[in-house]
């Protein structure tokens, strides 16, 4: 089957490569000069072809389950960033798609030439997948850093041009012709909002769509001025003193990516080199050493063979974790697939084993995980939080008895079909020992398969029925002695490959040992939340400090603020402005009973004192002290999460290599040798 998708695989990439040949040749016949206006470009008749061909493969694609959702993926990360039209989006899409495409397809035929198993094959399949996310970070996030590094360089610019004329708008329009392109679509969104008919309109439409939250606190307060024009005191400009704050910002973020990226680069892909490499080194060894071959099939092989890849597959999603940059990520999605609602409104017994392992209403360990569940802003209810717990740990179970039976079943297929020399000096074997060995595998194979019908057999029995098949009429004689030792051997093999009672012990073990994981995953997402709320309160007193130089400023007007720029304190933001109305106090006061994270609270008390007693300025007259302090504290907490992640990554990136060969080149050999010394040593004796 493997050399039947081989072939078709082969005949399919010619046949393209003709295809695209005969296509090329015949349009330069056809339209050799002729240009075509398509998107925002000028292009030739070739580049015409390629991108009519990418706007139809785009609406194709958008109709395939699994292409579909990576379409979506690359087009939300890609579209606020460049200059694209819609046509333009799309080719470039599809550019990414193709290159990616072509990228596995490649790597998925050399793997196919090496013949693997139907199991390595997929697991290769399933390395190429994660490969591909490489390759989408490649294409995606280095448009990330260049905005981040342009943005820095416009603001300067900005600062440049304000300081001769005094006005925002003019500022930055001269600001737009210095830029780089990637931040210049950017610009020319501000430019357009200032000079529109109602900035505080196209302000809201633009926030949805900023691809940072450096960006909008620009466009805001480039609003802000344009509104109620800039203060001037002895600290100079409220407006320049904002571009500050946003540099110092930015600064950290840039250094932080910058050093993050040059600690873990090429971690993700090396993580992966087990996948791609496995198969060539078990094919060099059963080539230089075919006694090998015997450990590659039995079932400690293929407990290396699992470890190899799982734990390569395990690393890089773990070193890929490390690596993501995020914006507060583990928001609450409403759009989300309710999958577990749906599955225990389907299956009505479900709902009785769930309540039988969800804990007690009213006991301790129910207030604790319901209380992860808040931390953690997670979308889950408790029933679906048990219902994912009980099915990994069923899929656990079966998974491992899966592979306990499979590995039993390969072994013994392994041992009757396999033709290899007896000794690990045999090196490279010729067709005619190769022949020698296969009618040696048969013989065994044949003797097996009869001596099983047999009742009480003993060692006599067999060594007795092996000299008849081999035409021998001396039962001692030191070819049987031989022959019956080796069927002996091959038939212990095959009567013990059945399911043990510890392996299914052991599967219930690892099932019992992945129950805690979905929790451990809340931790986790409680963990990044809390440092979500830090940045978030920090970016809130970065927005105070600049605010509250405007005379006409208000608490309301802060709250408003702050929720246009809050993800994790957004909704009690919300909730509190709804009610303030009724009274800035208890609208205040919820708030605060709504968010326990000190440092927020602090903010609201200050808001508290400045709707009755005092003024903002008053009331938040050492906030630039504050802010110093969380900056440098985020410095030195960037500092260490960089060198934490760097010795993380590193080992974990050279854990994969360093199982793969031990486990899988020098395993085989201390194995063999092992087992060998074992059989020398018996017959000596």
């Amino acid at each position: 089957m493997i050399q039947i998708l081989t072939l078709v695989a082969f005949i399919g990439f010619g046949v393209l490569i003709a295809l695209y040949l005969y296509g090329k040749q015949r349009n330069k016949k056809k339209n050799k000069n002729a240009q075509l206006e398509f998107g925002i470009n000028q292009t030739t008749s070739w580049q015409s072809k390629y991108n009519q061909f990418a706007q139809k493969a785009y609406i194709k694609a958008g109709r395939i389950p699994i292409i579909k959702g990576v379409i979506a993926r690359i087009r939300l990360r890609i579209e606020t960033l460049s200059v694209y039209d819609e046509y333009t989006l799309r080719r470039e899409i599809m550019r990414i798609v193709f290159t990616i495409g072509g990228f596995i397809a490649f790597f998925f035929l050399g793997a196919v030439l090496f013949r693997p198993s139907w199991l390595v094959l997929f697991w290769i399949t399933l390395g190429l997948l994660f490969l591909s996310g490489v390759l989408l970070d490649f294409f995606v996030t280095r448009v990330e850093t260049r905005l981040l590094t342009q943005l820095k360089e416009f603001n300067n610019r900005v600062r440049f041009y304000y300081q001769q004329t005094k006005m925002v708008d003019e500022a930055i329009y001269e600001s737009i012709q210095h830029v780089g392109p990637e931040m210049k679509i950017q610009a020319n969104r501000i430019y357009s909002i200032l000079t529109s008919v109602d900035p505080n309109a196209e302000m809201a439409k633009y926030e949805e769509v900023a691809p940072s939250r450096f960006l909008k606190v620009i466009a805001g307060l480039a609003v802000l001025v344009i509104d109620q024009g800039d203060i001037v005191n002895e600290k100079g400009s409220a407006f320049l003193r904002g571009l500050t704050s946003v540099n110092q910002e930015l600064n950290t973020e840039i250094l932080y990516r910058s050093k993050l990226t040059y600690e873990m680069r090429g971690l993700s892909v090396l993580a992966l080199t087990p996948i791609f490499f496995a198969l060539p080194i078990k094919n060099w060894a059963t080539q230089t050493f075919p006694i090998t071959q015997q450990f590659y099939e039995s079932r400690l092989g293929f407990l290396a063979e699992v470890l190899v890849y799982g734990v390569a597959v395990l690393a890089y999603v773990l070193i890929r974790k490390m690596r993501e940059i995020t914006e507060a990520k583990y928001q609450s999605n409403v759009k989300r697939v309710k999958w577990e609602q749906t599955l225990l409104e389907k299956v009505p017994f479900l709902n009785k084993i769930v309540g039988a392992f969800a804990p007690e209403p009213y006991t301790k360990e129910h207030f604790k995980i319901m209380k992860l569940l808040k931390d953690a802003n997670s979308p889950l209810k408790l029933e679906w939080l048990t219902l994912r717990q009980i099915l990994l740990t069923l899929g656990v179970v079966i998974l491992f008895i899966g592979g306990f039976a499979y590995a039993h079943e390969r072994e013994a297929k392994s041992i009757l079909n396999t033709a290899v020399p007896e000794t690990l000096f045999a090196g490279k074997i010729t067709a005619e020992e190769r022949q020698a060995l296969n009618e040696k595998s048969a013989f065994d194979r044949r003797v097996i398969e009869d001596i099983q019908s047999m009742e009480n057999l003993t060692p006599e029995m067999v060594q007795a029925y092996v000299a008849e098949q081999l035409g021998v009429s001396d039962v001692n004689n030191q070819q049987v002695k031989q022959a019956t030792e080796r069927v002996i051997s091959k038939w212990l093999v095959v009567e013990n490959s059945f399911l043990k009672w510890w392996e299914v012990l052991v599967a219930f073990l690892f099932g019992l040992l992945v129950w805690n994981i979905p929790t451990l995953i809340l931790r986790f997402q409680r963990f990044l939340r809390f440092k979500d709320m830090e940045n978030e309160v920090h970016q809130h007193l970065v927005l105070i400090s600049i605010l509250r130089e405007f005379d006409r400023m208000s608490v309301f007007t802060i709250l408003t603020w702050m929720d246009r720029f809050s993800v994790v304190f957004k909704e009690p933001i919300q909730e509190s402005m709804h009610v303030y109305d009724a009274g800035p106090e208890d609208a205040l006061h919820l708030l605060g009973e709504r968010v326990s994270f000190e440092p927020f609270q602090q903010i609201i008390e200050r808001l508290k004192l400045a709707v009755v007693r005092i003024s903002i300025k008053e009331s938040f007259d050492d906030i630039d002290m504050e802010r110093e302090f969380y900056l440098e504290q985020r410095r030195e907490s960037n500092a260490r999460s960089i060198s934490e992640k760097g010795t993380w990554a590193n080992l974990l990136g050279l854990v994969p290599v360093n199982v793969l060969i031990f486990l899988y080149l020098v395993g085989p050999l201390i194995y063999i040798s092992v087992v060998e010394t074992k059989n020398v040593t018996s017959l000596i004796g």
